[in-house]
């Protein structure tokens, strides 16, 4: 038997047939927004995207976060998670990893298939939403709503985090409310604001009553004063 290549009485190869690793779990759920896209990771909801793209997304942090089974390993990493079957709200995922073991030379590599399913929700923004209501007021000034438009068309376009963010948007003489449900869409929003002018922001927050917990909610007022670039 080659040295460094076995654990204990077995080859390495009869080990690893039949020893599991680490703790991956057969199956896996997350919660899914219908109408935006986000998904739930522990108690927060982050951009997800199209449903494909969620359940990679949730796949890769869920899989890399797995805990060790044996105590002979000392380290690993997911070096790959493929889908087995078209991703849907059930999806099948070969997952890879290569393991570092006690006693042995070298790392070994084991393999895991984990049913995946998505949970179709709705997330607790798009259900305020829903009811009209929104999370952060963007104050944009010093720029004609056409223009804005003009300038804001591309972004609109290829995020859907920012379209599925926006409740409302109302005209000004100079410029334009976009009524937001989170607070990334409005930091996309400047960035490409950025592009084309000269920004200053100023943030402040307003009181809108309470939760169903009784807690004060505030809403968040980001007002962007905006001059155009020189050439």
């Amino acid at each position: 038997m080659e040295p460094g290549r076995s654990v204990g009485a077995l080859c390495l190869d009869c080990f690893l047939e039949t020893t599991k690793l680490l703790c991956v779990p057969e199956k896996i759920f997350f919660d899914y927004c219908k109408s935006c896209g986000s998904i739930r990771i522990g108690y927060r909801w982050v951009e997800g995207g199209d449903l494909p793209e969620a359940v990679q997304k949730y796949v890769e942090h869920a899989l890399a976060s797995v805990k060790p089974c044996s105590d002979i390993v000392t380290g690993f990493s997911l070096v790959s998670a493929a889908p087995l079957t078209v991703p849907s709200w059930r999806t099948i995922y070969l997952a890879r990893y290569r393991i570092a073991l006690r006693g042995v030379d070298g790392e070994v590599e084991q393999a895991y298939r984990v049913e995946v399913r998505a949970n179709p929700t709705i997330c607790p923004m798009c259900k305020d939403a829903r009811g009209g209501d929104y999370n952060v007021l963007l104050q944009i000034r010093g720029a004609p709503p056409a223009l804005l438009a003009e300038k804001l068309s591309g972004l609109f376009e290829a995020s859907s985090q920012v379209t599925g963010s926006i409740v409302d948007i109302v005209e000004k003489r100079n410029g334009v409310d976009i009524m937001l449900l989170d607070r990334g869409s409005a930091s996309k929003i400047l960035r490409e604001l950025r592009k084309h002018f000269k920004v200053s922001v100023k943030v402040t927050g307003e009181d809108v009553g309470v939760t169903s917990n009784g807690r004060l909610r505030r809403r968040q007022v980001i007002s962007a004063s905006l001059r155009v670039r020189r050439r």
